[in-house]
């Protein structure tokens, strides 16, 4: 198998895991567990940004993936930070 299949059946891969953690991020049930949702979904796209620009060679999504890592921990900072301000207690638990 050639590295062009194999980075196929990766983004096929990661493709399906970032589908799952839309539902998670649709779901919830709480705010922490959509901020980990919405960390995992920026994750997931750096991978595939890195993945896209090795099968084309395009260098240039390779910055993209940067600017999106950058910006994915921005946006999980920030949404940390307003739950570390909020008082919201009404939170279901993870204990059943």
């Amino acid at each position: 198998m050639t590295m062009e299949t194999w980075i196929d059946i990766t983004l096929v891969i990661l493709a399906m895991s970032l589908m799952i953690c839309f539902v998670r991020l649709y779901i919830g049930p709480n705010p922490p567990n959509r901020a980990v949702a919405f960390d995992t979904i920026a994750i997931h796209a750096v991978g595939i940004f890195a993945l896209i620009a090795m099968r084309s060679g395009a260098p240039a999504l390779l910055d993209a993936a940067i600017v999106t890592a950058v910006l994915g921990f921005v946006g999980t900072m920030m949404f940390a930070r307003y739950i570390e301000k909020s008082n919201v207690q009404d939170w279901e638990s993870d204990k059943e």
